[in-house]
Parts: C-alpha cells; structure tokens; sequence
C-alpha cells in the first residue's frame, strides 16, 4: 500500500533538509558531550549513568528521524529493534546496549548525518543563492541601489551592473539556477532519506529475527489454540454423544429384555432409541463439520462457503474468483475465518447483510468480509478476532481490521497458497 504513495515535493524536502541540519548538528554536540563526559567519569561510576541515559537520547533521537523521514519524505522506516524481555531492567537495558540497531543509530547521528546534511547545505545554497541574486539583481539595481552593485568578481574582474536592461539579462542565469536547485533540492533530500533509511531501518537480519520471533509467538498461540479445541471436543463427546449413546444402549437393552413379553413396550423403547440415534448422528454431523466440513474435502472451498453461508441468519452474498483447488491448509483456515467471521457479525454487528469475497491474486488467496453493522470491533487477546488473526498467521497470513464506530467493518486477509496451476505445469 505504500507504493503507492507520492513522492515528497520541493518544500517537504526543503524542510527535511532544514530540519536535519538543525537536529543533526544539535545532537551531535549533545551526544559529543554526554560521550565525552560519561568516558570522563567512567573510572569513578559516576559516568556509567551518564552513559546509560546517553544510550537512550541517541536511540530517541534516532527514532525522531525515522519519524521525519516518513512524515516528510514519505518513506517510511520500520523499527529496527529487536524485542525487549518482559521482564527485569537489567536485562531490557542489556538488551538495549547489545542490539546492533542501537550502535548504527549511533554511527548515523554522530558522523554520518552531520557531514550528510552540511555537505547538503553547501549544494543547495550554491544554487539557490545565485539563482536569487541573478534573477534580483535588475530589481536591486531598479527600486534599491543605483550605485552599480557588483556581481560577482574574479582577481581583477568585476561584474557590475550598470543598468536595468544589464540586470535583466542575468534574469534567466537565475531561473537556471533556481530549476537546477529545484533538481538538486529534491536529490538531496531523497539521497539522505535512502541513506537513513539504510542506517536506521530494520537490517534483513532484524527481519529475520523478528519473523523468527513472531512466527514462534504466533505457533505458539496456534497450539494453545489447537489444544483447546481438543477439549472442546472431549468434552462435546464426554457430555451430549457419549450420553446419548448410553441412552441409547440401554434402551435397546430394555427393549431387547421385553421383546417376548411385551412387544408394544419393547416397540416403543425401540422408537425411542431410533429418535436416539438420529439425534446422536446429527450431532456427531455438526461436530465434524466443526472439525473438518466433509465438502470442503471433497468439493472445494467453493462449495463449503455455500453451503455455510446458508446456514447463516445474516444474508450473505458471495463472490469468488478461484481457478483450481487450494491446498489444504489455506481452504481450511479460509473456511474457518469466515465461518467465524460470520458468526461474529451475527452475534455482535448488528447487520442487515454481509459480504464475502475471494480472489486468488498470484500466490496468496484474498479474503474480504464486509458487513453493515454497527463496526466498532476491537482485537482483544483472546477475542475471536484475535483468533482469526493468530489462525491466519499460523500459514504466514497477514490480517486487516477496519472497523470505525457505526461501521461498516471489513476484514481483509492475505493467505498464501502456492503457485496457480499453470505455473506448477511450466515448473
């Protein structure tokens, strides 16, 4: 989504420029002194402190430019930080000082961000300022000064001008210079937001380590999740099958024992246990089908959202655009989000209608549900909408909530799903 946003123009970068002057200087002369004054005092333990607080400035700082470089520049710079434990300061703090993240801030705010932005400076006031002096000069000469300014000069050469008409002929050296400074200004401030961007963003190793974290927090959650599960399932068995299956049992016994002597009780008691087992089969149904829906098996997550769809008390209209099968991990997570999905604007969105939506686009599967209920829906832990978040992530699926106050609310999730079937041919 950030691709598409517009590049900055000539006074965002300007002032990016400004900004990074100002701020660079003045933290380096800031850092240069705590640094300086912390190793000082080092020997007698009044330093580290100093120190410690110096490790905080220069990381705040850092993030300050971060901030500059997506709120002006429009690039934005993820945090490179690894995470921090949940508990103890010592170890945050160890964490801290040992993140590699936490030196390149330093290595951008001391030397390289200074001598960047007062090199970018000496650029731009080279064109800018004699784009203004050579576009002014005829006024100068015109309403201010008649005493023949001077130009510029050369050892013994001098340009001076003597007239209006003189002046105006260095009018379009000026607006040459101030186009090139337009260039230049432009070049600059993308040049030292790239450069900042390399520095201070997250390295592909840092990436690594935080998917490395997220997938192992979101597995886990998968686990608990999947534990849970099998609970409820022993339990749906243990307290409504199991139950009905030992009615049952019994009822065949009794009818059984009077099948001699009494067929119209024994005729009854066999009814009975018809009804039983019916009952028993159904809700053994809806129990897989809680697990694994049969025609999602067999026909295809088509099929199943049909099929469950029409179950739902909330109308629903379907859209889908698939070519082929899916594998087996995404039409089930696919299944299941809308199926709770559903069942969330049903309980809780107060809607008239909802809509699903699914499109394979390359490798990943699309799922959008929309509805026109009151929105307002909040990812709490261990809500059902963190449910479906932590079900997607699970299969490296990335999960969008809009929900504002008075709706509507639209879940966009992105799972992936391997290559189309043509481009498995060609491999």
């Amino acid at each position: 989504m950030n691709a598409a946003r517009r590049k900055a123009g000539l006074l965002p970068s300007a002032l990016y420029l400004l900004l990074n002057l100002v701020l660079s200087w003045a933290g380096f002369v800031l850092l240069a002194v705590a640094l300086f004054g912390g190793v000082l005092t080092a020997v007698i333990w009044v330093g580290v402190p100093i120190l410690a607080f110096t490790m905080y400035v220069w990381r705040g700082l850092a993030t300050l430019d971060r901030r500059l470089t997506g709120g002006l520049m429009r690039r934005d710079i993820g945090t490179p930080y690894r995470p921090l434990p949940d508990v103890g300061w010592l170890r945050r703090w160890r964490a801290r000082i040992t993140d590699p993240a936490t030196w390149r801030d330093l290595i951008w705010l001391l030397p390289v961000a200074p001598v960047l932005s007062f090199v970018w400076m000496i650029l731009n006031a080279v064109f800018w300022v004699n784009a203004a002096v050579l576009s002014s000069i005829w006024i100068w000469y015109r309403w201010v000064d008649h005493g023949h300014p001077q130009l510029a000069g050369f050892g013994d050469w001098n340009l001076v001008i003597h007239s209006t008409s003189q002046g105006l002929e260095w009018l379009p050296a000026g607006l040459l210079c101030g186009l090139i400074g337009y260039f230049v200004t432009l070049g600059t401030a993308r040049a030292h937001a790239g450069i900042a961007r390399a520095l201070l963003g997250p390295t592909r190793q840092a990436e690594v380590y935080a998917r490395t974290e997220t997938l192992v927090e979101t597995r886990s959650r998968a686990v608990s999740a999947a534990e849970d599960e099998r609970r409820r399932i022993e339990r749906d068995l243990h307290d409504s099958t199991q139950q009905q299956l030992v009615s049952l049992a019994m009822d065949l016994g009794r009818a059984r024992e009077k099948l001699a002597d009494d067929p119209a009780g024994a005729e009854v008691l066999l009814a009975k246990a018809h009804a039983e087992s019916k009952q028993a089969i159904a809700d053994l149904r809806d129990l897989v089908r809680g697990i694994h829906p049969a025609v999602l098996a067999d026909r295809g997550l088509d099929a199943a959202l049909s099929a469950l769809v029409g179950r739902s008390p909330v109308p629903v209209e379907v859209s889908t655009r698939l070519s082929g099968r899916l594998n087996e991990q995404t039409e089930a997570v696919a299944y299941f989000v809308v199926a709770e999905a559903l069942t969330n604007i049903a309980k809780h969105a107060h809607a008239s209608r909802a809509w699903v939506g699914l499109e394979r686009v390359g490798r990943h599967l699309i799922v959008e549900i929309r509805d026109d209920g009151v929105g307002g829906a909040v990812v709490t832990p261990g809500g059902g909408l963190a449910g479906l978040i932590d079900r997607a992530a699970a299969i490296d699926g990335t999960t969008e909530i809009d929900s504002p106050p008075g709706g509507p609310t639209v879940l966009r999730m992105e799972l992936p799903c391997g290559a189309e079937p043509a481009e498995r041919s060609q491999q």
